[in-house]
């Protein structure tokens, strides 16, 4: 209940300081499980995906966000969950996978923090990860714009990748970076 409420305020907010234009939406699966992997530009950026869609998000935050009580209740509240983005975490892994078995939506900033340019070569791995392990389809997703007031902010969402090849497979290293810079060659042609 709290994302959603969270969900209207932001977008009645959005609307009246930027000039959203979403396109994609038809990308996005009705219902099951799916991955958006997106561009991160600002700290803004989950929430305008969050209004950008019907879907509800679940999704990845550092961990410093959640180390008050308050702001570790209102972060999960809001579908949130912390990442130690120095290690290799495993209690986010089961936490993303958890969200995915109970078939919803997982955002995952693929370059594990805000980049104003989009390297293709700097994506993480979870994305391909969680993408083989659920069979969940991955929807890329490209955010631009300067986040200032009245300007035009860009959402577009790709089509949707399966990696079905992949299924039941252990991934290799090369494979992993080779899916990786598939999406994210996807997720440049939708940054504008």
């Amino acid at each position: 209940m709290a994302y959603w409420i969270t969900r209207f305020c932001i977008l009645v907010a959005a609307r009246v300081v930027y000039r959203i234009k979403v396109t994609g939406l038809q990308n996005i699966p009705k219902n099951g499980a799916f991955i958006l992997c997106s561009n991160h530009i600002h700290s803004f950026d989950p929430a305008m995906l969050a209004i950008s869609t019907k879907r509800q998000l679940t999704f990845m935050a550092k961990k410093e966000l959640f180390q008050t009580p308050m702001k570790n209740k209102f972060f999960r509240s809001v579908g949130a969950f912390p990442v130690d983005r120095g290690s290799a975490d495993l209690n986010s892994y089961r936490s993303a996978m958890s969200m995915l078995k109970a078939e919803k939506g997982l955002l995952v900033f693929s370059q594990g923090t805000r980049m104003q340019t989009l390297d293709v070569n700097t994506a993480k791995g979870g994305v391909a990860l969680f993408g083989v392990k659920s069979k969940a389809p991955i929807v890329p997703v490209g955010i631009s714009g300067n986040y200032k007031k009245f300007s035009p902010l860009y959402i577009n969402f790709g089509k949707p990748i399966t990696l079905e090849k992949y299924y039941g497979k252990r991934l290799k290293t090369e494979q992993t970076e080779e899916i990786m810079s598939n999406i994210m060659l996807e997720v440049e042609k939708l940054v504008k």
